[in-house]
């Protein structure tokens, strides 16, 4: 019979670091399990499993933790909460920028309109932007004639090289459930906070996640530390309807009774529209892509462009008083190479 770590010796060499890696994260999604249980069904040592393990946290894989063991799951926690106590530039109105599916490494990204967008933002005295979500393209069957960059670490990092980057600017994303979120599902990754990791590793500290899916932004009263109002970034699903308010308000109708914001910044739609149902201020903030080829085959619009949401605050009770909708519409990209 032979000695076991003799068996366990010959496992270890079998297989490379990656595969190895690979066949690990397999079992860790089929079920829960410690460190002992995955070293004997892997058939390699505790230790190795551990480096393994450790490796897997630090590129953001999304582990749920019961009890001892863990399990690695392809279904990302959703939410997220940011506390802000927003000053106003001096006239009274406190300035965010807003911007959303950028698609970045689609070939028909909109590179100079989010340049544009950050021109503006810096320009305004904007401090914080709030970003909806699909800030890549990432990859499925229909959008691969499209791509700039295959593979989840070549689009983070072509993202991390052309977002445009202003002193004193912030940018709080959500992470949406479907393109990037297609790399969560495949990866079991939390993909928000691993661009947030491979951003700082280059040294962006200006790219900060909020949370997957959505997010509350809780804005401070000036004058007091126990009023607040809330502002919600969201990547919401479904398809467009034949009016482009008709998802945001039924959207906001869905919401349950005391959790509805005050403020409501939504994505994917592509469209750019402002409506107020249920006294919530619904803002879709369009798109930075021109239309895909997915897009014209669903008969889908695209408004390129970003938007400045300018808020006046009640100092003291914390509610918003007053809300504009700045919206900077783009065209077509032959509008501007003078094709037509």
């Amino acid at each position: 019979m032979p000695n076991i770590k003799d068996v366990v010796k010959g496992n270890q060499k079998k297989l490379s670091k990656d595969a190895r890696r690979e066949q690990v994260k397999k079992l860790l999604q089929k079920r829960p399990m410690n460190d002992h249980e995955a070293a004997e069904d892997a058939g390699v040592s505790v230790a190795i499993i551990r480096r393994i393990l450790k490796e897997l946290r630090t590129g953001g894989a999304n582990f749920i933790r019961t009890g001892d063991r863990l399990f690695l799951h392809n279904v990302v926690e959703t939410g997220g909460k940011l506390t802000l106590k927003a000053k106003d530039r001096g006239d009274g109105w406190i300035v965010f920028g807003f911007c959303t599916d950028k698609h970045l490494c689609n070939s028909h990204e909109r590179l100079d309109v989010l340049n544009a967008a950050y021109d503006r933002f810096a320009a305004e005295g904007v401090t914080d932007v709030f970003d909806a979500g699909n800030w890549i393209d990432g990859e499925a069957r229909f959008n691969k004639q499209e791509l700039l960059r295959f593979g989840m670490d070549n689009q983070l990092d072509y993202l991390i090289d052309v977002h445009p980057q202003r002193n004193g600017i912030v940018t709080h994303y959500v992470s949406g459930d479907d393109h990037e979120g297609w790399y969560a599902q495949r990866e079991c990754i939390n993909i928000g906070s691993y661009l947030e990791m491979k951003a700082k590793k280059a040294g962006r500290n200006d790219l900060q996640f909020l949370g997957h899916v959505e997010a509350d932004v809780e804005l401070k009263a000036k004058n007091s530390t126990n009023t607040r109002t809330v502002m919600r970034v969201m990547h919401p699903g479904g398809g467009s309807a034949y009016a482009f308010s008709y998802a945001p308000q039924k959207l906001v109708e869905s919401f349950q009774g005391g959790e509805k914001p005050t403020v409501l910044l939504i994505g994917h739609y592509h469209k750019f529209d402002y409506c107020y149902p249920r006294e919530v201020h619904v803002v879709s903030g369009g798109c930075m892509v021109d239309q895909t080829m997915f897009m014209r085959k669903n008969k889908i619009a695209a408004h390129v462009g970003y938007c400045l949401v300018k808020i006046k605050q009640d100092p003291d009770r914390g509610h918003v008083t007053n809300l504009a909708v700045d919206w900077n519409p783009f065209y077509d990209r032959g509008f501007y190479e003078q094709r037509f």
